[in-house]
């Protein structure tokens, strides 16, 4: 180690075996230091600090503290905790078997590049959030005393287009179902399609959830098979938004109440029978390539084929359907309260337009100007005139065209307050 003087400031600089075997090399400016002694005693306390963060928890690897992290995390579910077991396997060949306070950023920004390299965008994310979570919980239990991954940004690649994701219209999904030969699966794709409700939610559809009386369906669990030493199992839904009580359409109603009479007749029927499987769920895959084969019937010879969408893309069906259909009786809210998610997951995750939906908003905009021009009004009384304004100001904030704060703004204006 030495202390020496450069353009009239002091720097210090020497090596540090480090706990592997290998060596740190540092080269530093000696802070506020004006004299030789200064810089001595700056070079000391920086060892002595560097060799504390050093043995600080000696025995503790990077496998270690994530197997601890994991198993004092009891605020998840279960198949998220499986998930995140998963992605951290993507890790362990990189720094499982390192000292988690000898890990550096280097050691990071290299291993995620090859992430980049392989895996999908999300994917990569995933594994950078399970990651960014054992090193949080290590910082809590000071392991460490700093977080190496906070200096390691993801790439972006802005010149990738982002895949639009994909979506069917009613008369798309026509041509499918009436291809489908199967009752049961027929079913299950019009409960879908008309429903919204994800895959694991309608898998794990027992008939004591259906209320025909009522025409509801109370969806309150959710299928999984990511769970450790079970096949499948049932679980809370993915939020708390997503427990509800959500109204059938006829559609639906009638072909669950054929479903329900093929069902009763059978061997051990009871309330606990699933929907879609019987004694238990249909396994998650058997939809998809149910569907793969109808696709393959519906587009031989066929001259405009139907897209391949995912069984997860009836959901963005159905929200888009709802979405470029709203009117004055129903608004982005009651969407987002039918499909268990936020109004703002639903603004910037479903808010697809079908191929009529700009046409819509021309029309809205021809008529706007056109009853603006037109010199001959009819004559209203003051809060007949408030009020018609009121709607069209609500029909703009819903159809995105102003902000929640113009709306308020403007409200005040309308109503002199």
């Amino acid at each position: 180690m030495a202390v020496f003087k450069k353009e009239d400031k002091w720097y210090i600089s020497g090596k540090i075996k480090k706990d592997d075997g290998t060596y740190y090399s540092y080269t530093k400016l000696a802070q506020g230091c004006k004299l030789q002694k200064e810089a001595k005693e700056y070079e000391r306390l920086f060892r002595l600090q560097y060799q504390e963060i050093q043995v600080s928890v000696r025995n503790k690897t990077f496998k270690e503290v994530a197997e601890e992290a994991l198993q004092e995390d009891t605020n998840i579910k279960s198949s998220t905790k499986v998930s995140n077991i998963e992605r951290l396997g993507k890790v362990y060949p990189f720094i499982g078997s390192k000292k988690i306070n000898l890990i550096t950023k280097e050691h990071l920004r290299s291993m995620i590049r090859e992430f980049e390299k392989k895996y999908s965008e999300s994917y990569v994310e995933a594994i950078y959030s399970a990651m960014n979570k054992v090193f949080k919980y290590a910082l809590l239990k000071d392991y460490i005393q700093i977080n190496p991954l906070s200096k390691v940004k993801l790439r972006v690649d802005r010149d990738t287009v982002k895949a639009e994701k994909k979506f069917w219209e009613p008369t798309d999904f026509e041509r499918f179902i009436n291809e489908a030969d199967d009752p049961d699966m027929k079913a299950f794709f019009i409960f879908s399609f008309w429903m919204g409700t994800r895959k694991g939610e309608t898998l794990a559809l027992q008939w004591q959830d259906i209320d025909f009386n009522n025409s509801t369906v109370h969806i309150r669990k959710t299928m999984t098979r990511r769970v450790e030493g079970k096949i499948w199992t049932l679980t809370n839904p993915k939020t708390k938004n997503s427990i509800r009580n959500i109204t059938m359409p006829d559609v639906v109603v009638n072909e669950l109440q054929a479903l329900y009479d093929r069902q009763k007749v059978m061997y051990g029927f009871n309330n606990e029978v699933f929907l879609f499987g019987y004694y238990r769920p249909m396994p998650d895959d058997y939809p998809r390539r149910y569907m793969v084969k109808v696709l393959d019937r519906v587009n031989e010879n066929s001259d405009q084929p139907l897209s391949k969408i995912t069984i997860h893309e009836f959901r963005h069906s159905h929200a888009s359907y709802l979405i470029n259909n709203m009117s004055d009786k129903f608004t982005v809210y009651d969407i987002a309260k039918r499909l268990g998610d936020t109004v703002e997951t639903v603004l910037s995750t479903y808010a697809h337009q079908f191929k009529n939906a700009d046409k819509k908003l021309s029309d809205f905009i021809n008529k706007d100007v056109s009853s603006s021009e037109n010199d001959v009004q009819p004559t209203k009384t003051k809060s007949e005139g408030k009020y018609s304004e009121l709607i069209e100001l609500k029909q703009l904030l819903d159809m995105e065209v102003i902000t929640q704060d113009e709306f308020n703004l403007k409200k005040k204006e309308i109503l002199g307050v």
